[in-house]
């Protein structure tokens, strides 16, 4: 006979998907995360780069516009570095919190687990201890265990 699902069974169910969705979030920040760290590196990277050739360039003398189209270029990525940054900031919190939100979940998880783990021990303590009351009333209704209990008086 197939028994019964627990009563909390659904609740964990439940339990395990917000859980499981919380780490699927999480693990989209850490790679947003990580992706935008690269990004910044390479900004960086790349205006080092330009500002050393302008540095290469304006060694030798360079004309006016020339000079004015480097320093418009690295300005607009010093903004673009800025921005960058203020973009990683925002996905280190969000990350901070889906990795909160994701401890929550697992916790509650574990403790829906934990309650019906319980709970389903307590009924099989019970259970056992009825069916050992069942068979040892049986065994004393059996003539061989009226017998046995005579004899165990007896001695």
């Amino acid at each position: 006979m197939a028994s019964k699902p627990h009563p909390l069974q659904a609740a964990v169910q439940v339990a395990q998907s917000r859980e499981d969705e919380a780490a699927k979030l999480l693990t989209e920040s850490q790679q947003r995360l990580a992706e935008q760290q690269n990004r910044l590196q390479q900004l960086l990277s790349f205006r080092g780069e330009y500002a050393a050739q302008f540095q290469n360039e304006g060694g030798g003398g360079i004309s006016a516009r020339r000079f004015q189209d480097y320093a418009a270029f690295l300005n607009s990525l010093d903004q673009g570095i800025v921005q960058s940054r203020q973009q990683l900031e925002r996905l280190q919190q969000e990350l901070a919190r889906r990795r909160r939100d994701w401890v929550q979940s697992h916790a509650k998880t574990r403790a829906l687990e934990e309650v019906m783990a319980r709970d389903q021990q307590v009924r099989r303590r019970r259970e056992d201890q009825r069916e050992q009351r069942d068979s040892d009333e049986r065994n004393l209704r059996s003539p061989g265990g009226r017998r046995r209990s005579s004899d165990e008086d007896g001695a």
